[in-house]
């Protein structure tokens, strides 16, 4: 089992964090050349509070001092700018410094088996800015699906939503689910992330198709 490390300016962890991780470790933000864990042993929760000017470089710092370790950031003022930026930076995670134990337990469920945890609207942006700088569509693997599954797949890959799907096929959005889950069968992905990766030709972030938010 991983261990927890939280990584903060507070004196103290939070109540929800001491429920969620008894036995997490409370550190200090880390000092250049410092090193906070071993390759890969623990779950770094980074703590954010909306006074430092750069986000996305913290989290490449603490990269440095945890090598291979999965960093979940802690926001307290969350925003999908905020998060995109620590996304691109190196974390695997983004969700409100309040969170209730049960969510942060998922969360790190999520992260140590390689997976991606990120809020439903931050998902749709990450999904739709794969699609504006993809240039060429992969048909060898939309040829593995029917037509109409192509044309969800194609449209998830795009950045819509199961109701923009719906409205714009003239179906109902259990059968946008019922082809979405079909999609996701033929072509060995888990969610609409994965899917959104195989379509625009993006390199699969793990051999293991990570889990994400809906």
């Amino acid at each position: 089992m991983k261990r927890h490390i939280f990584l903060t300016r507070r004196p103290e962890t939070l109540p929800t964090w001491s429920a969620a991780f008894p036995g997490a470790s409370l550190l200090p933000y880390p000092a250049a050349g410092s090193q906070i864990a071993k390759a890969g042993e623990a779950v770094i929760w980074l703590h954010v509070t909306g006074d430092k000017p750069d986000p996305g470089l913290l989290v490449q710092e603490v990269a440095l001092a945890a090598p291979g370790c999965s960093i979940v950031v802690l926001s307290n003022v969350p925003s999908d700018d905020e998060g995109l930026a620590v996304l691109e930076a190196g974390a695997v995670g983004y969700t409100n410094t309040l969170a209730v134990p049960e969510v942060l337990r998922q969360v790190s469920a999520v992260v140590e088996n390689g997976g991606l945890w990120v809020g439903p609207a931050l998902l749709q942006r990450l999904i739709a800015g794969m699609a504006t700088r993809s240039a060429q569509i992969n048909n060898s693997h939309l040829n593995k699906l029917s037509v109409r599954e192509k044309e969800v797949a194609l449209a998830v890959a795009g950045g819509a939503s199961n109701k923009e799907i719906a409205r714009r096929l003239e179906i109902s959005e259990r059968t946008v689910k019922a082809h979405l889950t079909a999609a996701f069968e033929r072509l060995g992905v888990r969610d609409r992330l994965q899917l959104s990766l195989l379509i625009n030709g993006a390199p699969q972030p793990s051999q293991t198709p990570p889990k994400t938010v809906h």
